[in-house]
């Protein structure tokens, strides 16, 4: 396309007289020039069947563009050959492109011609008239919506075919701004001026630029007044009244108004078991204000709410390895309860969330007696799973693992999954038993047993023991929940490198129990690009539960994910104490916290942020902080690669008692992240601003997932 992208003023009303004349005039001799460029000469379509299309008369279009515009008329004479009817498509298409891209003129003829050897071939005569581009915009008569939103609204048909900014020059073309105007009506009557008259008009084309003026007559705008509503058949109804009156009442007046309040009340009632439930909006006569500008218009709202309908019987399809019993016990909440859309997709998603079903399909059918039958069908998918991974991490170095998967344990929908796995650090197997319905409650059981043998900086342990949690989703929405989790573990501390002062028990029993709350309002937790997460959790290790270390740790997070555009702005902080209790007056080394690596902070290798021992060897501490803040922008070219700079901070205390942000340590950095179906390949350099004496000037992390 040879419109050029000229940044232009012309649309800003701040701009002096000679600073428009001097855009003009640069706009006019670009255009002129690059046009100069064209050698017009033919262009020449050879067909793989023989049929040839010759293009004569091209002035500044470049040829590439032209068979761009008329890509699939060329590709369908290539292999049908020439005819009269394909001659007179190919003409009319490439004329109407040429209008689209500001030749308002434009004229294509075309006959049937014999070339060199004699073979028929289709001429096409451009004639591309006067190429023009929006000049100046004015807006007139326009008080409710400022001039820019109206230009923008008025060209963006062009700059969006175009990819052009607000501040591009675009090619005039009527019809594109036809479309625009009417946009400006149609955004009128959402802020309340369903009587707004807008237009325009332009200048002589006999000029490369055509000025435009937009004149509006906005008229009065309307209001909702007061809202009327009828009596609500339930307390879930009458609670959506408040929202009702919050959004629409003293709000813009427009004709979707009185539809969403209908739809929404409706939908509101039918998903309480009011199935038959029709509401309907009478609109009251304007009420015009005393200074002429402004009326309201009062809504009474009407409804017939109908009787309550009940689920009679629940029928479900298509299972074979599922258990009826399982059906009926997980449906059974709604069996003879009035029917709620909302419930029944809540059961639905929850039978999905499991991986044991391909798909789960529901529908209604009613009954003679007025009550409704829900079918269910399902589709299961493969129960047991066996598969192998590899990976590759900075600290764990190369990792291969082996694990199999129960979806549908005893055909009760309840999961296994074992898995061991291998790296440079050691081993480490695992079986989990996960049960969502734990004792047919709405509580969700997650049981673990594992074994690992572990060799850190310093030190080697081997630890054994299990792990289990209650969990219990909370709210409307289930984007919080509460936890009770406990652990019983007995972990041998060997081949220790570090001072024996400084490890603490060398074989301990460690038996913990503890609570935990999360609210979690990300829009995707395995990459997220809004909302936010809030954790914390309180666990205590006493002897009354048997434990020979005794202890009390809290910790808690916080992170806001904010879309910027197409970037994502990712902000984090972390905060953990723990401190000895009763007869403990040392933490076992294994027990206390790390900090510094690939999640924490990115200047540091794995766990190497903090006190060391004589030798260098880290010997972690009893409270950390952790700041992480990082600007992931996508490459334009190619959406699953983005760079991201990043700065960390953090620190790590050896007594909690001294709790505070001492000891502070950064990174700032540069990584590379390219997005996989399992989670964001990240390649990451944090450099060290101020380094200590011991410690690195930087690092480099090589890992899978998000950073936080």
């Amino acid at each position: 396309m040879l419109i050029p992208r000229v940044i232009t003023g012309l649309c800003l009303n701040t701009w002096s007289n000679f600073a428009e004349l001097m855009m003009r005039i640069i706009l006019i001799v670009t255009f002129v020039i690059l046009a100069g460029f064209s050698s017009g000469e033919d262009v020449v379509v050879t067909g793989s069947g023989g049929g040839v299309i010759k293009i004569a008369g091209l002035g500044s279009v470049p040829a590439d563009d032209v068979r761009e515009w008329i890509g699939p008329q060329i590709s369908f004479i290539e292999s049908a050959g020439v005819s009269m009817a394909r001659a007179d498509d190919a003409a009319y298409f490439l004329e109407n492109a040429l209008r689209q891209h500001g030749y308002n003129e434009a004229v294509v003829d075309w006959k049937l011609v014999d070339d060199s050897n004699g073979k028929q071939q289709i001429l096409l005569t451009v004639d591309e008239g006067a190429g023009t581009m929006v000049g100046k915009i004015t807006v007139e008569g326009n008080a409710a919506i400022e001039d820019d939103a109206v230009i923008e609204l008025l060209t963006s048909q062009t700059r969006k075919r175009f990819g052009a900014d607000p501040r591009d020059a675009i090619p005039f073309v009527s019809g594109d701004l036809d479309k625009g105007i009417e946009r400006v009506r149609e955004f009128y009557e959402l802020l309340g001026f369903p009587k707004v008259r807008a237009d325009f008009e332009h200048g002589s084309s006999d000029s490369r630029l055509v000025d435009i003026k937009v004149s509006i007559s906005e008229g009065v705008q309307y209001q909702v007044g007061r809202i009327t509503l009828p009596e609500s058949p339930a307390p879930k109804v009458a609670a959506g009244y408040g929202k009702i009156e919050e959004d629409f009442a003293g709000k813009s007046f427009s004709a979707a108004v009185p539809a969403t309040i209908s739809a929404r009340l409706t939908a509101l009632a039918r998903d309480v078991g009011f199935y038959d439930a029709t509401v309907t909006v009478d609109l009251g006569d304007p009420v015009p204000a005393a200074d002429g500008k402004t009326a309201t218009i009062d809504l009474a709202v009407a409804a017939d709410w109908g009787p309550s309908v009940p689920i009679s019987k629940i029928m479900v399809s298509g299972n074979e390895k599922v258990n009826d019993r399982f059906f009926d016990r997980h449906f059974e909440k709604l069996a003879g309860q009035p029917y709620s859309p909302n419930a029944t997709n809540s059961e639905v998603e929850e039978l999905l969330r499991t991986g044991a079903f391909e798909s789960v399909r529901t529908d209604t059918v009613r009954q003679e007696d007025g009550s409704i039958a829900l079918n269910v069908a399902v589709e299961e998918a493969p129960s047991r799973q066996l598969g192998v991974y590899g990976g590759f991490a900075t600290y764990e170095g190369p990792i291969a693992g082996f694990e199999f998967r129960n979806l549908n344990l005893l055909g009760s929908v309840r999961k296994v999954d074992a898995e061991a796995e291998i790296s440079r650090r050691g081993l480490r197997g695992e079986i989990e038993y996960e049960d969502p319905w734990f004792a047919w409650s709405d509580y969700r059981l997650r049981s673990t047993l594992f074994a690992m043998n572990r060799l850190n900086e310093g030190y080697s342990k081997f630890e054994t023991g299990g792990r289990y949690e209650f969990s219990r989703k909370l709210g409307q929405q289930q984007r919080s929940r509460l936890s009770l989790f406990g652990q019983a573990s007995y972990t041998d501390v060997y081949e220790a490198d570090i001072d024996r002062a400084l490890l603490g028990d060398l074989g301990y029993f460690a038996n913990s129990t503890g609570i935990s709350y999360s609210l979690d309002r990300r829009d995707n937790p395995r990459k997220p690009r809004s909302g936010f997460i809030a954790e914390t959790s309180v666990s205590v290790a006493s002897s009354v539960l048997a434990s020979e270390v005794e202890f009390l740790r809290a910790t808690g997070r916080l992170g806001f994910y904010l879309p910027l555009g197409e970037t994502t702005l990712r902000l984090s902080a972390r905060v953990g104490t723990i401190s000895p209790i009763g007869d403990t007056s040392s933490l076992p080394i294994d027990l206390r916290f790390y900090n510094g690596g690939a999640q924490t902070v990115r200047s540091f290798q794995e766990r190497e942020l903090g006190p060391r021992d004589s030798r260098g060897y880290p010997v972690g501490g009893e409270f950390y902080t952790i700041f992480n803040f990082e600007y992931e922008i996508p490459f334009p070219w190619m959406e699953c690669l983005s760079v991201v700079p990043f700065a960390d901070a953090g620190n790590l205390l050896g007594d909690s008692s001294a709790a505070g942000f001492d000891e502070m340590r950064y990174a700032i950095g540069l990584g590379l992240r390219y997005e996989t179906p399992i989670g964001p390949l990240r390649v990451e350099y944090g450099l060290n601003p101020d380094p200590k004496l011991g410690e690195s000037q930087g690092t480099t992390h090589v890992g899978l997932g998000v950073a936080y």
